[in-house]
């Protein structure tokens, strides 16, 4: 069998004669190494016989068109018998006339389409991304018992000893900690590992990343400006709140009358509805009413009414009036017994909204109040008279957006606002990684440049591939400068501005003078004195106000988990409080101090990394050599295809990189790009 089929959703489609299927194939380009590359075909054309109309779902008919134009098909592509593409992807792009144009994708195109979601779209159970739940494992309350037993952990969460501006050191004897000022971190491999299960892939455990201890340190510490829950624990059925109609009966205020600046108030519960709090909460209470309002008018001593919130302490301490409305007579009012010595008015005050927001702990509780000065009964006009019609609502909504102390956390929201394909491109940059996706086994490799290099004892020799074509020697690749600079974010805080960044050099004087090669999602850490040394500080409280909430915008941090011995800090003995004294737990173990930079044990500086996981990159930008030669390749060598094992070529005495197979198709001769390796 000498010919090439293309299976969508597994059904044989017809193709055309006269519009052949080529193939590329790339996982990185070196001329560009923030970006991964994948494999792809050109755009094809597919005659729309009876046959394919029906596999494609009847694209060119706009009354019967089914909902599989809306998605990527399932395609396989076989040459002579060899699934050349055994698990790809096929993008239906148009049909004009009587044809559909047609895109083939495979080998990480793929995986990266997969990982392409919002982190925090993982915890909406509601919308694709977040079908899986894949962190609901890792759900957990904040409570002083799993900060203090996270401290050893390797995986998923813990809530190591971070500063966010309030941990004072070294004032207090033994060193206390308030769990409530720390906020939590996630180790990066348990993401990526979560990000893998998520595109529906598994990761090759022999691959360069994993192998690297720095990798396997790393933690995303928190660093948002809010502290949220995931968005299903948002619009979940909020239990804790409170909605009160009144909607049988009038609130009439009546009482004998008293005039003059003294007179007292009757202050009495607004039907006596109250809100009282099962837990710590934040919340707000609204007092929604029509208010008519009838006694004296204008003067000295107008009637008028307070209406007002009141919270009152577990021991039932009563606060004062709390956002008070204040309703008179003095204008405005329609007098309505002008004989009288003092004028009698009346007025109606439509939809007024009382509103307030609360911390309450838990045991405490508010509710609504009214006073009034001039009091007395509808009978007599001289006497004030007050009514809260019928329809009001008392209501108070608990905040389930912002996370407390004792809550549950979505760990989700411990990351950045960015995707899965963000969190891994850094992760790649940081490391020097190159992506190898095989979408049979749906397995992943990650790899490095180094290992391209030390696989050159397995090179193929493809010296009687190479047709005499001649070649195309250029001496640059792509987008480098002789100053390429590798950067991390921003940060106000962080000073000077250059701390981390690094540079690789490139002797090349035609090269423009600089560049940026590569900026991280995060932004370095600075540490502080503390127990056995220093502690990370990420600082959200503006020392220069009295004001000690979390209130300074930071950018995202990554950290190397760090474990303190504090018996070898002279013993010492670290208090971890909630506030509550008789939660009080003291450790004189181990705990959790991690740092961005320790010049005795691993570094996140970028200067760092480049000479760990960037020197054959470097070697290769140094004498820069890119051959374009043209090659006839088989399908079995396509099959065999590995593109982290270099070739040989005799020709050149030299080994090489395949950085792209331009358009492969059988028994024609196809473009290769190859980079010199050493």
């Amino acid at each position: 069998m000498s010919q090439l089929q293309l299976y969508i959703n597994d059904d044989l489609v017809d193709l055309a004669d006269d519009s052949p299927v080529a193939l590329t194939f790339q996982i990185n380009n070196l001329a560009e190494v923030k970006n991964q590359q994948g494999n792809t075909s050109n755009q094809f054309k597919l005659p729309l016989t009876q046959r394919n109309r029906q596999i494609l779902g009847f694209p060119d008919d706009v009354a019967f068109t089914t909902a599989l134009p809306y998605n990527n098909y399932q395609a396989k592509i076989i040459q002579d018998g060899l699934e050349i593409v055994p698990a790809g992807l096929a993008v239906l792009n148009s049909v004009d006339n009587d044809t559909a144009a047609i895109t083939v994708l495979s080998g990480n195109v793929d995986f990266f389409d997969n990982i392409d979601v919002k982190i925090y779209d993982m915890g909406d159970s509601s919308i694709p991304a977040g079908e899986l739940s894949l962190f609901k494992p890792y759900q957990h309350d904040w409570t002083i018992s799993n900060v203090i037993s996270s401290q050893s952990n390797t995986e998923g969460w813990i809530w190591p000893v971070v500063d966010y501006g309030r941990i004072a050191y070294p004032v207090n004897d033994p060193v206390t900690v308030d769990v409530r000022d720390l906020r939590p971190g996630f180790f990066l491999k348990t993401a990526i590992e979560i990000m893998a299960q998520h595109a529906g892939y598994k990761i090759n455990p022999n691959s360069f990343l994993l192998k690297q201890s720095l990798y396997q340190k790393l933690i995303v510490q928190f660093a948002n400006d809010s502290f949220e829950h995931g968005t299903d624990y948002q619009q979940k059925d909020n239990t804790v709140s409170l909605k009160d109609n009144y909607s049988s009966i009038d609130q009439i205020i009546t009482r004998p009358r008293v005039d003059g600046p003294n007179a007292p108030y009757d202050y009495i519960y607004f039907n006596t509805t109250s809100y009282t709090a099962a837990r710590d909460i934040k919340c707000t209470a609204t007092l929604n009413f029509d208010l008519y309002l009838r006694g004296t008018a204008g003067g000295s001593y107008p009637s008028h009414v307070h209406i007002f919130f009141v919270k009152v302490a577990a021991n039932g301490t009563e606060s004062g009036e709390i956002n008070a409305l204040i309703y008179d007579l003095a204008n405005d009012a329609e007098i309505i017994s002008p004989p009288f010595a003092v004028k009698i008015g009346q007025k109606t005050f439509n939809k007024q909204k009382l509103s307030a927001d609360f911390d309450l702990q838990a045991g405490e509780k508010i509710f609504a109040r009214y006073g009034i000065n001039h009091i007395g009964s509808p009978n007599n006009l001289q006497n004030t008279y007050g009514k809260i019609s019928k329809g009001a609502s008392f209501t108070v909504d608990v905040d389930q957006k912002e996370v407390l102390y004792s809550y549950p956390v979505q760990c989700e929201r411990i990351f950045p606002d960015i995707t899965l394909k963000d969190l891994l491109k850094d992760t790649l940059q940081r490391f020097g990684i190159i992506c190898q996706t095989d979408n049979t086994t749906r397995t992943i490799t990650f790899a490095s440049f180094r290992d391209i290099v030390n696989n050159i004892p397995a090179a193929k020799n493809w010296t009687g591939k190479c047709l005499n074509q001649g070649k195309n020697i250029s001496f640059q690749l792509g987008g480098y400068a002789q100053v390429n600079y590798m950067k991390y974010k921003e940060d106000d805080a962080i000073l000077p501005k250059n701390y981390s960044s690094a540079q690789i050099n490139v002797s090349d004087k035609t090269l423009p003078a600089n560049a940026d090669l590569l900026e991280s999602q995060f932004a370095p850490t600075l540490t502080r004195p503390f127990v056995g040394g220093t502690i990370a500080q990420i600082n959200k409280v503006d020392h220069n106000s009295d004001d000690t909430d979390y209130s300074i915008n930071t950018q995202p941090r990554i950290l190397i988990n760090r474990m303190t011995n504090l018996r070898d800090a002279g013993n010492k003995t670290i208090k971890f409080t909630d506030g509550k004294p008789g939660n009080d737990r003291f450790l004189n173990d181990e705990i959790c101090t991690p740092q961005f930079y320790n010049s005795a044990n691993e570094s996140l500086l970028w200067d760092d990394l480049r000479k760990a996981y960037y020197p054959e990159l470097e070697k290769i930008l140094q004498q820069t050599k890119k051959v374009v030669r043209y090659f006839m390749l088989t399908p079995r060598d396509i099959l065999e295809l590995d593109l982290l094992i270099p070739v040989y070529l005799e020709q050149d005495s030299a080994y090489y990189y395949i950085n792209k197979i331009d358009s492969w198709r059988k028994g024609q001769p196809v473009k290769v790009e190859l980079v010199k390796l050493g």
